[in-house]
């Protein structure tokens, strides 16, 4: 997640990384910064998340974690309400 967001904006980490790579996981937009994520990398994603039961999401306190994917779709829903 981090190497895409540097590809997109040569940043470590984008604010609301995660959910914009989810939404491109589940379907929506493909395009992120300046990059346009392809086929291999939502597989890849897929394959990590499937693998780990998790998302990552990067909070001040512990930066990168790891979310069991239940909580992390509570959360996305969430976002995507606001």
């Amino acid at each position: 997640m981090s190497e895409l967001s540097e590809e997109a904006y040569s940043a470590g980490w984008m604010d609301g990384l995660e959910f914009d790579l989810w939404k491109a996981l589940i379907g929506g937009p493909r395009t992120y910064g300046r990059l346009e994520i392809t086929d291999e990398q939502l597989a890849r994603l897929s394959e990590l998340s499937e693998a780990a039961k998790g998302w990552i999401v990067f909070d001040d306190v512990e930066e990168e974690t790891l979310v069991p994917l239940d909580e992390w779709k509570q959360r996305f829903e969430r976002w995507l309400q606001r």
